[in-house]
């Protein structure tokens, strides 16, 4: 302890010692400035190790806290470490296990081994104190929790109301991640801790899986888990922002999401893209939590959900670089914090990596798989960056400008240029596009409170990481997460107006009816009729895939679509499981079995081979499919009962 003390003196004496010989050149001697500028360096060398020193011996006193608590319960810490080598042991049977094997018994291994350890945490626990702590707090929040209910009732309504057809197309994508689901669901069950199409983590697709074992293998089936994450979303972005912003914005919030368009359209597909929103609130909440209680069960769940967001889509794995800058800011600007929080937050890594470990293995063995997709929409590298500075003759400070405007100008102007959505209005409706505006500017000017830190933290790095630095922004489906932030940032705003004057409080509740009936309106009337979502060739897949289901029969298809579209097309693929059918190439003919029947299809630009068709096998039924949003041409039917 005497050796630190006269460490530390040391470099004190040595960093003003630096510190005032560097200023005294820069004041008196300034011919010889170079000199002042070594001295300074030297200075801060010294002042920086001081801090480093300080900290260090505080956060060893925080883990050596830690030590004591373990060993204050030793049956805890030993049933937590016990635990944790079960979820690391599914991971690493799993990567020696065949993939055509079974894996159901080492998915329930990293459960059990997950729980043990967070139960581990939450021991010693009286079951009879809890049923009455509960039961107290059922009765004193009873009103606020009828009208969450009813709120969150609302929100699923508007999620799952007749999900078979709205969206009226099965995305390619839908119906792809629909069938890996089901193949993974087998008998027997796939591998939930690897990666599969597009390197998206299996376990994402076993959530659907779940869903359509509950609700049954249809597009509704396919699309209700993402409908209840969108629900789960609203809940939980109410509690996080009741803990960082009070009631108020909570509720505010809360309905705004309900209602948000954006918001609504992801979570009526069957992808996994609306998890990221449910991934972020949840694991913050938690943390926003811990570091009011210092409970230690807040902080490893938020590092479970963390853990578990590397299972979900890509931009979920923004949840935990999220935490750790707000923790580093936190650290930065709040004195004595990694004392209060270090062995807390220890734990929460510790939880992370416990969850992820199965994955993180699995990445370990095929490192290609963990950025394979980052690399394929980076600007970087994709080499999107190179080829538009030779194609635009621009440089490349002003593309990255333009790349810029366009994310930051998503909400108010620029449009969704991808199929996954591709809105006529901006991501935000017009009232909530001037409230995000002035709830920013809010929030950025109170940057210094810890809530609006991590708001600002949370909203500029998925902004930054999510569109800036990748292809094509704003593409909406990789900014799902940032969906809850948008209505806390308009919650703030509409708040901030209310509180200005008591005028505008009372305006208040027709805001919301306002923005709830232009976001409603617009999705359900004026876009779902578009049938835009998914491109033209969701909507052909979709209606050749319903017509196909319907037939109770063994003819074979001959696709005649290429390079347009496949027969492998997901939402055809989807809908019409169990059909038989073949592409035909350009030019080709086809030889059908002369025991079964038949039906051709033939998109408009492969339409001139109809003829042949006709003339070879003449007789058969023709039949033109018409768009009922356009009337344009989908394609044409030919069916041959006999094909000699």
């Amino acid at each position: 302890m005497k050796r630190d003390r006269v460490t530390s003196g040391l470099l004190l004496l040595a960093g003003v010692g630096f510190a005032l010989l560097g200023q005294f050149y820069f004041t008196y001697r300034r011919e010889y400035a170079q000199d002042g500028v070594f001295f300074w360096c030297a200075a801060i060398l010294s002042f920086g190790l001081l801090l480093w020193r300080t900290r260090w011996q505080r956060s060893s006193r925080s883990a050596r806290r830690f030590l004591i608590l373990v060993r204050e319960h030793p049956w805890r810490a030993l049933l937590g470490l016990a635990c944790a080598s079960f979820a690391l042991l599914a991971g690493y049977l799993a990567r020696q296990r065949l993939e055509t094997a079974g894996f159901a018994d080492l998915l329930w291994l990293w459960l059990a081994g997950v729980t043990g350890f967070l139960l581990a945490l939450a021991l010693p626990f009286s079951f009879g104190k809890a049923r009455g702590r509960f039961f107290r707090w059922l009765r004193g929040n009873r009103v606020e929790l009828a009208w969450l209910a009813a709120l969150l009732l609302v929100s699923l309504l508007a999620r799952a109301f007749d999900l078979e057809h709205i969206p009226a197309n099965l995305g390619g994508d839908e119906g792809t991640q629909g069938m890996a689901a089901l193949e993974l669901l087998g008998p027997p069950l796939g591998n939930p801790f690897s990666t599969g199409w597009f390197a998206v983590p299996t376990m994402s697709f076993l959530w659907y899986g779940l869903g359509m074992k509950l609700f049954g293998v249809t597009v509704a089936g396919l699309r209700a888990a993402s409908a209840l994450t969108g629900t789960l979303t609203v809940l939980t972005t109410f509690l996080l922002a009741r803990e960082l912003w009070g009631r108020r914005v909570a509720w505010l919030a809360a309905l705004l999401l309900a209602c948000s368009h954006f918001h609504i359209h992801f979570s009526r597909l069957g992808s996994n893209q609306i998890g990221d929103g449910l991934f972020v609130t949840l694991a913050l909440w938690l943390l926003a939590r811990g570091l009011r209680s210092k409970n230690p069960l807040y902080f490893a769940l938020s590092g479970a959900v963390t853990g578990l967001g590397w299972y979900g889509y890509f931009g979920a794995r923004l949840v935990g670089i999220i935490l750790a800058l707000y923790l580093v800011w936190r650290l930065m600007v709040e004195h004595r914090f990694l004392t209060r929080y270090g062995g807390l937050l220890f734990l929460l890594l510790v939880a992370a990596v416990i969850v992820a470990a199965p994955l993180l293995l699995h990445f370990f063995q095929h490192p290609d798989r963990m950025t394979s997709r980052l690399q394929q929409v980076s600007i970087f590298t994709s080499g999107w960056l190179e080829r538009e500075q030779e194609i635009t003759g621009r440089s490349a400070a002003s593309l990255l400008l333009e790349q810029f405007w366009k994310s930051l100008s998503a909400f108010n102007y620029t449009l969704d240029p991808t199929f996954w959505y591709r809105p006529s209005i901006p991501l935000l409706d017009f009232v909530s596009g001037v409230l995000f505006v002035l709830g920013l500017v809010w929030v950025t000017v109170k940057y210094r409170w810890p809530a609006n830190g991590l708001l600002l933290v949370w909203f500029w790095l998925a902004l930054i990481l999510g569109w800036v630095l990748t292809e094509n922004p704003p593409s909406s489906m990789r900014m799902t997460g940032i969906a809850p932030a948008l209505s806390i940032f308009v919650a703030l705003g509409l708040d901030w107006l209310a509180r200005l004057t008591p005028h505008a409080s009372r305006l208040t509740p027709y805001a919301l009816c306002l923005i709830a009936t232009l976001n409603l309106h617009y999705y359900f009337a004026i876009y779902t009729p578009t049938r835009i979502y998914g491109n033209p060739t969701a909507e052909i897949g979709t209606e050749l895939g319903r017509y196909l289901a319907l037939q109770d029969d063994d003819y074979v298809v001959y696709f005649h679509a290429p390079p347009r579209m496949y027969w492998g097309f997901g939402a055809l693929r989807f809908i019409a499981r169990g059909v038989k059918g073949m592409d035909v190439a350009e030019g080709a003919l086809p030889q059908p079995d002369s025991a079964r029947g038949a039906r051709f299809i033939f998109l408009p630009s492969r339409l001139d081979e109809l003829s042949v068709i006709r003339a070879r096998y003449p007789g058969g039924m023709e039949r033109p499919i018409y768009s009922d949003a356009d009337g344009r041409l989908l394609y044409v039917l030919y069916e041959v009962r006999e094909t000699e």
